[in-house]
């Protein structure tokens, strides 16, 4: 079997598979929905049975890292995903931060007991937010890694090798994409309020539009650490600004935010697509 092929099917079987772990045994709701951390590590998992198998590893890049693409790994998604959605939930009908983000009448701010942070000055309560967003960032980085192996390290630079850049990149985008399917059905990935089978309808545009975004930026640097660190502040900061709103079922103002986020994500990826040539040479460009 072709070993591009080989990779995609193993891939999209170890989702399936898991996806029937949790799926049949309740979704969300499920004793196993711990394993969703376990969805990250699965394109490693195949790289490492195509690589015993073909002898062909993944491309960790062997460029400087590029100080240069930092900001735009850390910052841009999350900054479209907000600039998109804040915007449309305030004008759809307001947004519901929770009710402790409002300072009591000793001029302090008196957090959940569940997080922990007690009660906060103004300073206080930026420092808290502020190593919970640089904690989260590491985390869902160091995931992230091991899903960007798969994807953007070994299946995007062998596509390029074949079809050209621009194309590659779009169809690694779409195959990411749809490789999520299983986890929406299951309840893997899940939003509260929201069908199955409608989050699987939708939720793969936005993350095809992020593939553009990662495969663009691993096109410009062929470094997989900056890919993970985009891939982590998607995770962790792209949708940052909604764990401090108040918890419910999704509302139809959330779910417009969503779609203006995903169609704002899909012109920025478009628009550094274009950038890309069509030639097998598109590939670093320049590098600090």
């Amino acid at each position: 079997m072709n070993p591009i092929l080989r990779f995609v099917v193993i891939a999209y079987a170890l989702s399936i598979a898991l996806s029937l772990v949790v799926g049949l045994t309740c979704g969300y709701e499920s004793p196993f929905i711990g394993l969703k951390y376990l969805s990250m590590v699965l394109p490693a998992i195949a790289v490492l049975i195509v690589a015993a198998t073909t002898g062909e590893g993944p491309r960790l890049g062997d460029a400087p890292f590029s100080f240069r693409y930092l900001p735009v790994a850390v910052f841009l998604i999350p900054a479209v995903l907000h600039g998109a959605m804040l915007p449309t939930m305030a004008i759809a009908g307001g947004i519901p931060w929770q009710d402790w983000l409002t300072p009591q009448s000793d001029g302090l701010y008196h957090t959940p007991a569940s997080r922990g942070w007690g009660t906060l000055t103004i300073e206080g309560l930026a420092g808290r937010m502020a190593l919970n967003a640089g904690i989260g960032l590491v985390i869902a980085s160091f995931l992230a890694f091991f899903e960007e192996i798969g994807w953007r390290a070994w299946l995007l630079p062998r596509l390029k090798d074949r079809i050209g850049a621009r194309r590659a990149l779009v169809s690694t985008a779409i195959i990411w994409a749809l490789w999520h399917v299983p986890f929406q059905l299951s309840g893997i990935q899940h939003i509260d309020g929201v069908a199955p089978v409608t989050l699987a309808l939708g939720l793969p545009f936005g993350i095809m539009a992020t593939g553009l975004i990662l495969g663009w930026l691993w096109l410009r640097t062929e470094s997989v650490w900056m890919v993970a660190l985009a891939h982590g502040a998607l995770n962790s900061w792209g949708q940052y600004a909604f764990k401090y709103m108040k918890d419910g079922p999704a509302t139809a103002a959330d779910l417009k935010a969503l779609g203006a986020g995903f169609l704002a994500l899909f012109a920025v990826g478009a628009l550094l697509v274009s950038q890309v040539p069509h030639s097998n040479r598109a590939a670093v460009v320049s590098r600090v």
